[in-house]
């Protein structure tokens, strides 16, 4: 080192100034690695130019043949003497001049500065390697490689060549300024590339157009090269292509440094590069294989639309002749009340007993069961089959208009009444009446129905006489008689006239079995009216109306299916029920809820369901391990292994099959 004074450069840069202290005779700035003050500028050469100090103290600022000249003093120079304060400028950046006195250096500062180049190369390297194995996506990686490779050789341009011969292409060109290179086939010289692809070897020339090994090649002297550097590019031990950097405006750009980083790079992409292909051929066969089990899905659904059809039909022909053997086990035809469950036999068995009588029937049950349905049979059935059928609502009318619909009126009787007209006592002459709510008749109108009853005569309003009347009347009510006649609201002795032939209609919670009947027979006369297509309901969807406790019973039931139909278009899912019918029971069973044969179900089938479904979530639980399943179980290991293939359960908890 000399004697001479240290000196600075102040580098001005974006408004901030960088300050550099220099103890060597020769400073040389440029944006190679190599140099002493590297600048990321695209303006900037490789080496662009160098501050030499002379003997006496004096600097010269020296141009190494820049494509855009140093300025000083904004004019280009190829040498100039420089001194302190003076700023010259390098592409975009300006550089100040600075001389300082000698400082004694401290013992951390006295590193000679060339021991610094390594230290340096071996950082961007890792951190270029670190990258290089962090990305999967081909078409990346190889961007990648290609500007790590300008990079670390200071190159101007950089391509990569895969395959061979005439099957070769180039899949990437760069230059410094990472922008891509337009028709890169016609900017490098092949016979090059081709050569190292062939050979393995490595080859560098500082000068090509000197260099005796490329004399009298068309491309060399076409393009006009100087500085090349083409490595082989290996995976597993193959040659599968080259990287081919160059320089067309300096000499003397590519030494063994630069050889050696890039030899270490191509094993590096190599590697990198095997790797992303891999990935990539898993990425494709993975959608390979999802668009096969697509395609699977699909017939799968075709398949379960055909067996669900065909089970349709079956289910069809075997409800077909489940209501001819009816005849075998009743002595009339309930086709027209869906229910084939144990509580509806009874009430069809009572209806048998009952149709052939003359006595009132009092059919007792909740709102949406089905009364009048049971008067209809009676009438349909019955010996009165060919007299009229006559039905009201007690609870739709006031009291004085109910009395003029049942008992009729004269002429003038009331005002409004501008002509005379028979009640429906009279209209039903001959056949069945059939009174809905009866328990909301009025007390008054309560007495002269038993009158009516026990003379068999009635007398219309506003008239002095009666007329013979001979009708079967059949009553329903939700209500409990018995506490209104305790109460005072109904006659008692009307009451023991009505129910002479008392019918209980069961709520449909007390008969789930028939749920999936009555929505067939609703979505069959949908179908028959034209309102909705054909429509098949699912397991799941099904499974949730038998859970539901239908506190409105078969009305509310049929309503469900109405909507649920008219939403679906062919396939009835759970989601297309109201959020009501989907929300589990407000708490568990009680001993007086519904045996397991009237909720469609036997107590073998419960006992399943429930060992089904604890051991999948046992086996969810314990990460599928068999062992500590059966621990949790309280079994076995043999014995769940016995309850796995009896219930066809894999060991991740699902199906078998």
């Amino acid at each position: 080192m000399s004697d001479a004074p240290t000196f600075q450069l102040l580098i001005h840069r974006d408004g901030e100034v960088d300050t550099r202290d220099f103890d060597q005779d020769t400073v040389v700035v440029g944006r190679s690695r190599d140099c002493d003050v590297v600048l990321e500028d695209r303006m900037v050469s490789r080496r662009h130019c160098r501050v030499e100090r002379r003997n006496g103290g004096d600097f010269a600022l020296i141009d190494e043949g820049a494509q855009n000249p140093v300025r000083l003093r904004g004019v280009p120079i190829d040498r100039a003497e420089l001194r302190p304060g003076d700023r010259f400028k390098v592409g975009g950046v300006e550089i100040e001049l600075v001389a300082r006195p000698p400082e004694r250096p401290s013992f951390d500062e006295t590193a000679v500065a060339d021991s610094r180049q390594s230290p340096k190369d071996l950082r961007a390297f890792v951190e270029i390697a670190r990258a290089l194995n962090q990305e999967l996506d081909l078409t990346r990686l190889l961007t990648r490689i290609v500007d790590a490779a300008i990079e670390l050789s200071g190159a101007e341009r950089g391509f990569l060549i895969l395959g061979q011969g005439e099957e070769s292409t180039v899949e990437v060109a760069r230059n410094f300024a990472q922008e891509e290179v337009n028709s890169p086939e016609f900017k490098i010289s092949r016979t090059i590339a081709q050569r190292v692809r062939e050979t393995g070897v490595p080859e560098t020339t500082t000068n090509a157009q000197e260099d005796a090994r490329f004399r009298g090649l068309a491309s060399v002297e076409d393009l006009r090269l100087r500085a090349v550097l083409c490595i082989p590019l290996r995976i597993r031990g193959e040659v599968a292509g080259v990287l081919y950097v160059d320089n067309r405006l300096q000499n003397q750009v590519f030494g063994e440094r630069e050889r050696e980083l890039l030899l270490s790079l191509c094993d590096h992409a190599g590697i990198a590069l095997h790797n992303a292909r891999t990935m990539a051929a898993l990425r494709d066969k993975t959608t390979e294989v999802e668009r096969a089990l697509d395609r699977i899905s699909h017939l799968n659904a075709r398949l379960e639309g055909r067996v669900q059809e065909q089970a349709a039909t079956i289910d069809d022909m075997r409800k077909e002749l489940d209501v001819s053997s009816h005849g075998g086990r009743f002595a009339h035809d309930y086709r027209a009340i869906v229910g084939d469950s144990r509580r509806m036999h009874e009430v069809f068995r009572l209806l048998d007993k009952y149709i052939p009588a003359d006595d009132p029937i009092l059919v007792l049950g909740e709102s949406g069961t089905g009364k009048e349905l049971i008067a209809r049979a009676v009438h349909r059935l019955g010996p009165r089959r060919d007299g009229p059928f006559v039905s009201e609502n007690c609870a739709a009318l006031p009291e004085a208009l109910l009395e003029s619909e049942l008992f009729g009126f004269e002429k003038g009787a009331f005002t409004g009444a501008t002509a005379s007209r028979d009640g429906l006592l009279v209209a039903a002459s001959g056949g069945v009446l059939f009174l809905d709510e009866v328990g909301d008749m009025h007390v008054d109108l309560q007495k002269k129905l038993l009158r009516v009853l026990q003379e068999g005569e009635v007398r219309p309003l506003g008239s002095r006489e009666t007329v013979k009347v001979d009708v079967r009347l059949v009553t329903a009510t939700n209500r409990n008689l018995e506490e209104l006649v305790r109460d005072g609201e109904f006659r008692e002795d009307l009451y023991y006239r009505l129910a002479v032939l008392p019918v209980q209609m069961p709520p449909l919670r007390e008969r789930r079995e028939d749920i999936p009947l009555l929505v067939e027979r609703f979505l069959g006369e949908m179908a028959r009216e034209g309102q909705v297509p054909r429509t098949r309901v699912t397991p799941d969807a099904m499974a949730a109306l038998a859970r539901h406790r239908w506190p409105g019973n078969v009305r509310e039931l049929q309503n469900e299916v109405r909507r649920a139909a008219i939403l679906a278009g062919g396939v009835i899912l759970p989601e297309h029920f109201s959020a009501h019918v989907l929300e589990p029971a407000p708490g568990p069973e009680t001993e007086d809820g519904p045996t397991p044969a009237e909720r469609g179900t036997t107590l073998p089938d419960l006992v399943r369901e429930l060992e089904e479904r604890e051991i999948r979530r046992a086996l969810r639980q314990s990460g599928a391990n068999k062992s500590r399943t059966a621990e949790m179980l309280g079994v076995s290991r043999f014995a769940l292994q016995r309850k796995l293939d009896k219930y066809g359960i894999d060991a991740e908890g699902g199906d078998g099959s």
